[in-house]
C-alpha cells in the first residue's frame, strides 16, 4: 500500500474517531443525567451500533460499486450532522437521534477496511486493518481527555457538559470530511463489482456463501462473540469504576487513556510483525484468552492498580483480535467481495454493540459486576473454542488450490 495513502486514510479516519472518543465512554453519564436506567443507558449506547448493523453492510456493497471515496464523503457528512445534534440535546429523546445519524455515518469502517484490502498484499493485510484498530486506540486517548477539558470549560461557563465535545466532534468530523475531499483518492480497481445490489444482510447467496465457506463463518461467528463481550464490558466498566471505585470523570480518562496506549501499541506498531510470525489465526486465538482472563477478574478486584492489571489482559485481547479478524475476512472472500463482506462483517460487529451494552447493562442492574463481567468472560470462553477450530480451517487460496 503506497504510504500516501495509507497516511490520508489513517489521519481521515483518525480524526473522525476522536469525536467518536470524545462522546461514546461518557455517553452513561449524559445518560444518567436525565434519569436513564442501567438498561436505557445499555440503550443510548447501543442505537448507535444498530444503525450500523443496517448501514455498513449497504454502505460496504454500495462501495464494491461505485467506488470507496464517495462513500467515505457521504458517510463522514452523517457523522458531522449526528455530532452537531449532540451537542444540543436536552433530553433522551434528541440523544436518541443524534446516536441514530451518527451511527449511519460512522458505519463507514468496513468501507475503510476495504480501501485498505485493495491497497495491500495478503502478506500485510493484518498490518493494514491494524491502522482501524490504531485509529480507534488513538480516538479514545485523545478523545476523552479533550472532552474532559471542553466539558470542564463549559461547565465554568454554566453549559451543558455536552455542549463544547458535541461541537467539536462535530467540528472534527467535519475536518475528516475536508482531508478525504480534497486528498483522499480512489482505490477500487475498476472492473470488480459484485454479484448484487440487494444489501449483504439479507442476500441468501451471501449468506450461503458464507456458510459453504467454515473459515469466514468462524470469524463472523467469532467476531460476533468478541465484540458482544466487548461492547457490554465498555458500558459495565463505566458503571462498575463508578460504583465500586467512586471513579469520577477524570479518573475515567485515565484509564481509558491507559487501555488505548496499549491498543494502539499492540495495532499501530506490533500486529503486522506478530502476525507475519503466527498468522492471525494464532493471533485470534490469543487475544480471545487474554480477553477471557481480562473479564473473569474483574469483579474479584478490590484495588485501583489491580483494575489497571486487569484492564490490561482486556486491552491485550482488544488489540490482538479485531485487526487479525478483519483481516481473515478478506482471505476468506473474493477481491470483488471483500466490501460487501467487510461491510457485513462490521454490521454484525454493530449489531453485537448494540445488544452487548444492553445485555451486559440488564446483567448488571441484576448481578452487579459478577452478572455482567462474568458472562462476558464465558462469551470470550466461547470465542476462544472456535478460534482453535478455525486453525484447522483452510483459507480460500488454499482451498481453491
Amino acid at each position: 500500500m503506497k504510504k500516501t495513502s495509507l497516511a490520508v486514510l489513517f489521519l481521515t479516519v483518525f480524526i473522525d474517531l476522536i469525536g467518536f472518543g470524545m462522546v461514546i465512554p461518557f455517553l452513561p453519564f449524559y445518560a444518567r443525567e436525565y434519569g436513564a436506567s442501567g438498561i436505557t443507558v445499555g440503550m443510548v449506547a447501543g442505537i448507535y451500533s444498530i444503525m450500523q448493523f443496517f448501514f455498513a453492510p449497504v454502505w460496504g456493497r454500495v462501495s464494491d460499486r461505485i467506488g470507496r471515496r464517495p462513500v467515505i464523503l457521504i458517510s463522514l457528512t452523517a457523522s458531522c450532522a449526528g455530532y452537531f445534534l449532540f451537542a444540543f440535546a436536552h433530553s433522551l429523546t434528541i440523544l436518541f437521534v443524534s446516536r441514530i445519524i451518527a451511527g449511519a455515518g460512522g458505519a463507514n469502517i468496513g468501507t475503510a477496511q476495504a480501501y485498505i484490502a485493495d491497497k495491500t498484499t495478503a502478506e500485510n493485510r493484518a498490518k493494514g486493518m491494524g491502522i482501524i484498530g490504531a485509529a480507534f486506540g488513538m480516538g479514545f486517548i485523545l478523545g476523552p481527555p479533550l472532552a474532559g477539558v471542553l466539558s470542564y470549560v463549559g461547565a465554568k461557563h454554566g453549559m451543558p457538559g455536552n455542549l463544547l465535545p458535541g461541537i467539536g466532534a462535530g467540528s472534527l468530523s467535519f475536518a475528516a470530511l475536508m482531508i478525504a475531499f480534497f486528498v483522499l483518492g480512489e482505490s477500487k480497481a475498476p472492473g470488480l463489482r459484485p454479484r448484487s445490489g440487494i444489501p449483504p444482510q439479507f442476500d441468501k447467496h451471501v449468506w450461503s456463501e458464507m456458510a459453504a465457506h467454515g473459515l469466514l463463518l468462524s470469524v463472523v461467528t467469532s467476531l460476533f462473540i468478541t465484540l458482544l463481550a466487548v461492547a457490554g464490558m465498555e458500558t459495565s466498566v463505566t458503571l462498575h469504576a463508578r460504583d465500586r471505585f467512586h471513579f469520577a470523570l477524570l479518573d475515567l480518562i485515565w484509564f481509558f487513556l491507559f487501555m488505548g496506549v496499549i491498543i494502539v501499541a499492540i495495532q499501530g506498531g506490533l500486529i503486522g510483525r506478530l502476525a507475519k510470525r503466527f498468522g492471525e489465526k494464532t493471533l485470534v486465538a490469543v487475544g480471545a484468552a487474554s480477553f477471557t482472563i481480562g473479564l473473569a477478574l474483574v469483579p474479584l478486584v478490590w484495588r485501583v492498580p489491580l483494575l489497571y492489571v486487569v484492564a490490561f489482559f482486556i486491552a491485550v485481547g482488544q488489540g490482538l483480535s479485531y485487526p487479525s479478524l478483519t483481516s481473515l475476512v478478506t482471505k476468506a472472500s473474493p477481491a470483488s467481495e471483500h466490501g460487501s463482506m467487510l461491510g457485513l462483517a462490521s454490521g454484525v460487529g454493530s449489531l453485537a454493540r448494540f445488544l452487548g451494552p444492553i445485555v451486559c447493562g440488564f446483567l448488571y442492574d441484576v448481578a452487579k459486576a459478577r452478572g455482567a463481567f462474568f458472562g462476558g468472560a464465558v462469551l470470550t470462553a466461547i470465542a476462544f473454542v472456535i478460534a482453535l477450530r478455525m486453525r484447522k480451517q483452510p483459507l480460500l487460496a488454499e482451498e481453491a488450490g
